[in-house]
C-alpha cells in the first residue's frame, strides 16, 4: 500500500509538470508544494529505485533456485538461475513470477526473488559492477582525488569491475586487496548480472568440468626420476618400437607407462628392468628395440622419453596399454587404449 501511495505521488507531481501551472494558478502550485512535502529523499530514492526495476528482478538465494515450467511447485524443472542473475518480468502472480533470462522462460517462487528495493539492495551484494570507459583516457589514481600519483591509465571503450562509489570516486579493487580509484564522472557503470541456464546447459557445463578435472588429473606431474644417458635411450628405443607411429601425446603416455611401473613397487625398479621383464614389450623379445639403440632413437622419440623422465604423463599413474580393438576400457591415445 504504501508504495502504491508513492508512485500516485509520483504520477500525480510528473501530471502537474507536463500540464503547466499557469492553467491551473496558484491551487495547482499548491498541491504540487503539498505533494513535494510530503516526499523526504528516502522517498525519492525508493520512487527512483522502483522505477529502474520496474520489470525486472534479481534471484535472492545463496546458490540457486529452479525455474519451472508451470507455477506449480511440482511442475518440470526446466532451468535454474544462481545468485547474481537477474532477469524480465514476463508475468507475475501473488505467489509465482515468470521470468526470462538468457534462454530460460519458466516459474519461479516470488521467495526466491527481489524485486524493487530489495532487488537494488541485492544486486549491491551479490553482482558485480563494471566501468565502461566513456573519455579518451581514464586516469586511475592512488587515492581519491585529483592530486593524487597517477599510476595506470584505461583508453576509451574499456571496461574494468569497479567497488564502492563515494564521492564521485570509484575504487577498483584488485585481487591481492589493493585499491585505487577512477572517476566515476568519466564511466558508465552497470551490474554484470548472469543469467538463468537451462538444465541442458547446466549439465554440459558440469561434464565440461569433469572433463578439465579429468584431463588436470590425467596430466598431473608424477615428478621426475633421474636416468642416466644409456636409460634415456633406452627408453626413447621402447619409445619408437611401441608408438613411432602414434601422437606425441601417444608417445609420452608410452614412457609414463614405463616410468609409473618403475615408481610401483609391483613392478622392479629400474627402467631397464621394467623393460626387458619377461612378456612385457613384445619389440625387446623382437630384437627391434636393440636395432633402434644401435642406430639411434628420432629426435621426437628421446624428447617423449626426456618429458617421460621429467614426471610428465598423459595417462595418470595408469601401467598398461595395448592396442586398442574396443575390448579394453580406458584412455583411448591414437590406437593404443591406456589401462
Amino acid at each position: 500500500m504504501w508504495k502504491k501511495g508513492m508512485a500516485a505521488l509520483l504520477l500525480a507531481m510528473t501530471w502537474l509538470c507536463l500540464s503547466g501551472f499557469a492553467g491551473l494558478g496558484n491551487e495547482g502550485e499548491d498541491t504540487l508544494n503539498a505533494l513535494l512535502d510530503q516526499l523526504t529523499s528516502e522517498d525519492v530514492e525508493v520512487i527512483l529505485t522502483e522505477d529502474e526495476w520496474e520489470g525486472k528482478a534479481i534471484a535472492k538465494v545463496d546458490d540457486s533456485v529452479s525455474v519451472r515450467a508451470a507455477a506449480d511447485p511440482d511442475a518440470m524443472v526446466i532451468g535454474k538461475m544462481f545468485k547474481g542473475d537477474g532477469g524480465q518480468i514476463v508475468e507475475q502472480e501473488e505467489d509465482w513470477t515468470m521470468i526470462q533470462s538468457g534462454n530460460v522462460t519458466g516459474w519461479i517462487n516470488n521467495e526466491y526473488l527481489a524485486f524493487g528495493v530489495e532487488a537494488k539492495e541485492r544486486a549491491e551484494e551479490d553482482v558485480a559492477k563494471v566501468a565502461t570507459v566513456t573519455t579518451q583516457t581514464l586516469k586511475v589514481r592512488q587515492e581519491p582525488n585529483t592530486d593524487a600519483p597517477v599510476i595506470d591509465l584505461i583508453g576509451m571503450g574499456e571496461q574494468i569491475e569497479v567497488g564502492a562509489e563515494e564521492d564521485g570516486w570509484l575504487e577498483i579493487v584488485y585481487s591481492d586487496g589493493a585499491i585505487n580509484y577512477i572517476s566515476s564522472e568519466y564511466v558508465d557503470v552497470e551490474y554484470d548480472y548472469g543469467e538463468a541456464k537451462t538444465m541442458d546447459e547446466i549439465e554440459a557445463e558440469e561434464k565440461a568440468r569433469r572433463e578439465e578435472e579429468e584431463e588436470a588429473k590425467r596430466t598431473a606431474n608424477l615428478g621426475a626420476i633421474a636416468a642416466s644417458g644409456d636409460e634415456l635411450t633406452l627408453l626413447a628405443a621402447l619409445i619408437q618400437a611401441e608408438a613411432d607411429n602414434q601422437p606425441y601425446e601417444g608417445q609420452v603416455a608410452v614412457g609414463a607407462v614405463v616410468m609409473n611401473r618403475v615408481r610401483s613397487s609391483a613392478y622392479p625398479g629400474t627402467i631397464p628392468d621394467v623393460i626387458s621383464a619377461p612378456g612385457q614389450f613384445g619389440p625387446v623379445a623382437t630384437g627391434r628395440v636393440a636395432a633402434i639403440m644401435a642406430s639411434g632413437p628420432r629426435a621426437v622419440c628421446y624428447q617423449a622419453a626426456q618429458a617421460a623422465l621429467d614426471g610428465e604423463t598423459t595417462v595418470g599413474t595408469l601401467t598398461h596399454f595395448r592396442r586398442d580393438n574396443g575390448s579394453i576400457s580406458g584412455i583411448v591415445i591414437g590406437n593404443h587404449v591406456f589401462y
